[in-house]
């Protein structure tokens, strides 16, 4: 048995065995605005302006972060389009 906890179930993971740079590319960018939308929201309908400044801050990194990605960097865009994924997840609760 083990001794880690799980706050939510396991998630499947995507298998990119079969998809090409350019498409895991496409999949990252994609995450990522659907990310943003979902933090733009999140900002419209802040309930003060602290909040709304956080959700600001929040998807100004997720731009920043786009504008890093390397379409050869094959391991990063997984990455970060892991990461991107469990944070719609987190914050919606659906895939």
């Amino acid at each position: 048995m083990s001794d880690t906890i799980l706050t939510q179930p396991p998630q499947a993971r995507a298998d990119f065995d079969h998809v090409s740079d350019a498409m895991l590319y496409d999949i990252a960018r994609h995450t990522a605005s659907v990310l943003s939308s979902i933090l733009l929201t999140r900002k419209n309908t802040a309930a003060d302006d602290a909040e709304r400044d956080h959700w600001a801050a929040r998807r100004r990194l997720v731009k920043q972060q786009v504008r890093a990605l390397d379409a050869d960097d094959r391991a990063g865009l997984i990455a970060q389009d892991e990461v991107w994924r469990l944070e719609k997840l987190a914050l919606t609760g659906t895939e």
